[in-house]
């Protein structure tokens, strides 16, 4: 079953929304051409203007399916809140990058997809960890990756192969969805069979030997039942002249409903993921910036260099629906993932300048070895309800999760740590052979049990209050036997909070929403599965967000345009000092992002569709045990980002697109005190489709249109590259 929002035939558009509709691309074109700049002009406030109203039909239920080429970039009903609604009735700023956008870009990660997103910058899998990682707002989002609204935390690289859409919501959401969630939380969103009988196969070859097949096939079985089935397979050389970095990857997705859309509906769900790659890590910061070229170009693992990792998630779902309309929807998830890498980190000998940098530059080359086993359990259940209290309808959810969460890490003991030197110019990627055996170094046992309730208030007909409280248990145990003295001895803490979740919406009009909100979130010692004897002595960390904004919809619904200003704070951060009563970590940090952003999506014409967003952020140490960094920008949180893409139709067989990507000048984290920055840069992408029938259509992207060098991923002892140009060939069947 389809969800979607309908709208009238378009009229021609009002005074209001002539005035809102150039904002964002206003602020997107005044802000990228300066941004490789020091300095920002602050942005100038609008003039307020008026809404005269305007008629839209409210969101209805339609049985079938919205072909992709029918969809616009606007995100539709979610249920990211846990409710089913519109984005413009959820009091936060709320991005999704849907499947129409991903597959008119080529997207194949949800890294790259995640590029679309302002506010987002990304870490190196570095700190212990690897696989996607993630910082929001300047906060780490490490721990707070969903999955259809389940945590999603362990270790590897994510596909967009079953994935329907990404959804980012920002800001503290801990009512929600538990601990962490600082800066926000992000869901993918997976496909689901559906009543009709649909396939569609994509073909993709590329440069960089790129070859991805992927298969979407969805059959009716009966009535009321349906079977999708997703397949994948990439390989690609990746970047490098030399032998270069690679990726294998291979992914099955299967989906089973039945009883759909009845009293008593049924999932099961199985999705497979595994790959083996050759890692990427970039080179050492010289001089406080990227090395230059021809770092850029080469690659300096080795053959012998691999991550791989798995995932295996096996999902059951019950929904039951009353007559009344209230449901209970209970899913259980049992998922298996796997990691194991052997990579190469590379840096430049003593007395290296950029002054003599060249082809000879000794580099040396030592080993980045990880590996782990992840076993997760999650049971969710959520109650939705509409009740009449005080003359008042009231929209409820009562929800409880219980999680048990198993992660095991392992060392290579014998394995050496160096590995051949080589040349700058002479990325020499002969393979060694090295002693894998692995032992284990660390357990963690993770047990949750939350409760949680929200209420919708319809206070009038135009004013919405929002409001949640969850309290959590968590109870961690690190059993680090593996480890050598004096770091081999058990170690537990758990911990009991209360967070909330208050939202104020003003809504004159269908077509428009204001709102004010705030919200709490925490985050444990033990968030990401270990402890040490100081931290499991220290109590979360405790967050806030405040935050104002505004959503139109406007061309008779056919275009979303939201703004929004908000602070997200960290009021009481770990430090590394110590309170010697407890030997704990003083809780005396703090630190805080504000931030401005506009966002525009859907389709300006029939044939005119466009994604754009800007950010303005402004990210501060405020207090610290180490004086120097008061006032600094803690890393990963860069002044500006945007992001453009549009594309139009000039006929029935052609249509054309393009876009930008852009950020200021950036620095990594954990390291305030260095002086290492990353320039800012200006990214193109191209496309042209061709459609030579009504079920086969030819795309062409060009990534990096002008072979730009960027750097995207950062870590306080290197840098890696962005994706060099690339040209990728599609051909779409639908049968």
């Amino acid at each position: 079953m389809a969800h979607f929002h309908t709208s009238p035939a378009r009229s021609a558009p009002c005074v209001s929304e002539l005035t809102l509709l150039p904002l964002g691309a206003l602020m997107l074109a005044a802000s990228v051409s300066s941004w490789a700049q020091s300095t920002v002009p602050a942005p100038e406030t609008p003039a307020s203007t008026s809404a005269a109203p305007a008629k839209t039909l409210a969101p209805v239920t339609v049985t079938g399916t919205r072909d992709r080429v029918d969809q616009t970039y606007q995100s539709g009903i979610t249920s990211v809140g846990k409710v089913p609604v519109l984005a413009k009735d959820i009091p936060q700023s709320l991005t999704v990058v849907n499947e129409k956008l991903m597959h008119d870009q080529g997207k194949d990660s949800l890294k790259s997809a995640l590029e679309n997103v302002v506010g987002i910058t990304f870490e190196a899998g570095e700190g212990g960890r690897v696989g996607d990682n993630i910082r929001l707002r300047g906060f780490s989002a490490a721990g707070d990756m969903y999955q259809d609204g389940m945590r999603d935390i362990a270790q590897y690289n994510r596909d967009t192969f079953n994935v329907e859409r990404v959804e980012v919501l920002r800001g503290s959401a801990s009512m929600l969805f538990g601990r962490g969630s600082t800066g926000g939380i992000i869901n993918q969103v997976s496909k689901q069979a559906r009543p009709v009988t649909e396939h569609e196969v994509n073909v993709t070859a590329g440069t960089d030997n790129y070859l991805r097949l992927q298969g979407d096939f969805n059959f009716k079985l009966d009535n009321n039942a349906a079977l999708r089935i997703n397949a994948m397979s990439t390989d690609s050389a990746g970047r490098g002249d030399n032998t270069g970095a690679a990726t294998r990857r291979r992914g099955l997705a299967l989906d089973y409903r039945w009883g759909i859309g009845t009293a008593n509906e049924f999932e099961v769900s199985y999705y497979h993921l595994n790959y083996s790659d050759k890692p990427d890590w970039g080179s050492a910061w010289l001089e406080n910036r990227p090395a230059p070229a021809p770092t850029n170009k080469y690659w300096y693992g080795l053959d012998s260099d691999f991550q791989k990792d798995k995932a295996d998630v096996l999902t059951l779902s019950h929904t039951h629906r009353w007559n009344d309309g209230s449901s209970l929807k209970t899913t259980v998830r049992d998922g298996y993932y796997a990691r194991d890498m052997w990579a190469t980190q590379s840096s430049f000998a003593s007395g290296t300048t950029l002054a003599n940098f060249n082809d000879n530059t000794l580099l040396s080359r030592r080993t980045n070895a990880k590996a782990g086993e992840e076993h997760h359990t999650f049971l969710q259940t959520d109650y939705l309800t509409t009740a009449d209290w005080f003359g008042r309808e009231n929209k409820l959810l009562i929800g409880a999760e219980y999680a048990l969460e198993n992660s095991s890490r392992f060392t290579y003991p014998t394995l050496a740590s160096a590995k051949p030197a080589t040349t700058v110019g002479n990325p020499d990627s002969s393979g060694i052979s090295g002693d894998l055996t692995q032992q284990l170094a660390t357990r963690f046992k993770a047990t949750t049990l939350g409760l949680y309730l929200q209420d919708t208030v319809d206070l009038s007909q135009n004013w919405k209050l929002v409001g949640g409280l969850r309290l959590d248990r968590f109870q961690g145990d690190y059993d680090r036997s593996g480890n050598a003295a004096p770091n081999n001895t058990t170690l537990s803490r758990s911990d009991t909070l209360l967070s909330k979740r208050l939202g104020l919406m003003y809504q004159p009009t269908e077509e428009s929403s204001y709102y004010a909100s705030y919200g709490t979130s925490f985050n444990t010692s033990g968030d990401l599965y270990q402890f040490d004897a100081k931290s499991a002595n220290t109590p979360p960390e405790s967050s806030r967000n405040i935050e104002i904004g505004a959503k139109w919809e406007l061309y008779g619904g056919d275009l979303s345009l939201r703004t929004a200003l908000a602070r997200t704070e960290k009021y009481n951060e770990r430090n590394t000092d110590i309170d010697t009563a407890n030997t704990a970590y003083l809780l005396s940090g703090k630190r805080h992002t504000d931030t401005l952003e506009f966002e525009i999506n859907g389709r300006l014409t029939p044939h005119w569709d466009l994604f754009a967003g800007v950010a303005f952020m402004k990210a501060v140490i405020d207090e610290s045990t180490a004086t120097a960094e008061i006032g600094q920008n803690p890393g990963l949180s860069p002044s500006r980002q945007a992001n453009l893409y549009t594309t139009y139709r000039i006929n029935e067989q052609w249509r054309i697109g393009g876009g930008l990507t852009a950020v200021s000048q950036n620095k990594p984290a954990n390291s305030v005190l260095t002086l290492n920055r990353a320039p800012g840069y200006v990214k193109a992408d191209a496309l042209v489709e061709y459609r030579i029938n009504e079920r086969n259509t030819l795309k062409l992207n060009i990534d990096n249109l002008f072979d730009k060098v960027y750097y995207n991923t950062l870590y306080r002892g290197f840098a890696a590259p962005g994706d060099a140009r690339s040209v990728r060939l599609t051909l779409t069947s639908k049968f």
